[in-house]
């Protein structure tokens, strides 16, 4: 298996611009000036029963487990 090189989109660039600036003028036009379509994947979910996430915690859970590639562990 090989390794792929690493991507020139920084993930924790994107989060502080998106944790102290505002979203739509700052944070998302730097996200799509960033982005890395090569090393990074875009995913839209759609939950049958969202009225069963009531806590967020259970949509965290929801994504990082359903989004995890199996054949890769976790950080």
């Amino acid at each position: 298996v090989s390794v792929p090189p690493p991507s020139p989109f920084v993930l924790d660039e994107f989060k502080r611009k998106y944790s102290n600036e505002d979203t739509l003028s700052v944070a998302l036009p730097h996200f799509w000036e960033h982005f890395d379509p090569q090393g990074w994947s875009l995913w839209f979910c759609r939950y049958r029963y969202p009225q069963e996430l009531t806590q967020t915690f259970m949509s965290c859970n929801l994504i990082t487990g359903e989004g995890g590639n199996p054949g890769l562990p976790l950080p």
